[in-house]
């Protein structure tokens, strides 16, 4: 029988609408036993990786503070499913811990991919699947500096994992802010990696995320910028129900199968046809905005194609 933990950070304020509300009422509708278990409370004990968590009886509701937890050794699960690293100080130290579970259990993305399409350094390296923008990563402000005003293109700037539209730069030669900018990304002592990525210019008619599960689309929907370059919801983009072109279903549909065999079997995948700007593969979002903008709820689907019931 399978028994699956959720890996999740802890709200100030109890539960919120999230993904894992969604396939954890789902799971357990269906009958499937769900662990919450907090990501940063990761432990080993005579060598058991252990977290703090508690197992769904009944569906939980949005702002339902926590049950009260208790210690799970997570080598009884046969399946996880991650949806936050946690605090980032100690973000190897969990990465470790999860790898010491084993190789018999079954991750809904698997550590490499999550380890290498959590960054956008993966995705450069397959042009032959993947149309993707020039890009360019350093420490070093001076180095990014030279490549942003030599060139006559546009370049957005950002961190290489960052993420929810955080500092998220448009760069254009020329521009005195440029300097500034990227010394603040790659940091005083100049030790944080910084990506610059061509800007392609058809972002501005809207970008489309395309959620995949199993290896094949199953809902999509678009993000326009409306108070700056910024295409995040939180950052103020308004959102759209969308088609994908046939040119379009083909395309994400050979993606969804190479994902899937990497062992990418949840991605939201975020495209400005043909160009594929990044993967999420940790918690993407798009089942709540397909929702509301739709009243479809994409979770049942979702769960059939993860064969986790």
């Amino acid at each position: 029988m399978s028994r699956i933990a959720f890996l999740i950070p802890q709200f100030d304020e109890g539960h919120v609408d999230s993904n894992y509300l969604r396939f954890a009422n789902e799971l357990t509708g269906r009958g499937v036993e769900v662990t919450v278990c907090l990501i940063d409370t990761l432990s080993l004990s005579q060598s058991k990786v252990c977290a703090e968590g508690w197992t769904l009886n009944a569906p939980i509701s949005v702002n339902q503070p926590y049950t009260e937890t208790q210690c799970h050794s997570l080598n009884e699960f046969t399946d996880f499913w991650v949806f936050s690293l946690g605090m980032r100080a100690s973000f190897l130290d969990k990465f470790q811990l999860l790898y010491a579970i084993g190789k018999e259990v079954r991750f809904v993305n698997s550590l490499d991919v999550i380890m290498h399409l959590k960054s956008k350094y993966f995705i450069t390296s397959m042009p032959e699947m993947i149309k993707h923008p020039e890009t360019h990563a350093s420490t070093q402000a001076e180095t990014l500096l030279d490549i942003v005003e030599s060139s006559s293109k546009t370049w957005i700037a950002k961190p290489p994992a960052g993420s929810l539209g955080r500092d998220v730069f448009l760069l254009k030669p020329g521009s005195s802010n440029n300097r500034a900018i990227l010394d603040h990304l790659c940091g005083p002592e100049q030790d944080h990696y910084t990506l610059i990525q061509e800007h392609i210019s058809a972002i501005a008619e809207g970008e489309k995320r395309v959620l995949i599960a199993g290896g094949e689309v199953v809902g999509q929907y678009k993000r326009i910028a409306t108070t700056d370059h910024r295409t995040n919801l939180l950052k103020g983009a308004s959102s759209e129900v969308c088609e994908l072109t046939q040119e379009e279903s083909v395309y994400c549909n050979k993606i969804g199968k190479w994902l899937k065999d990497m062992g990418a079997n949840y991605v939201g995948m975020d495209m400005v046809y043909p160009w594929i700007i990044e993967f999420n593969v940790i918690n993407p979002g798009g089942l709540i905005t397909i929702e509301d903008l739709t009243g479809e709820n994409l979770a049942p689907r979702i769960i059939d194609q993860l064969n986790l019931a």
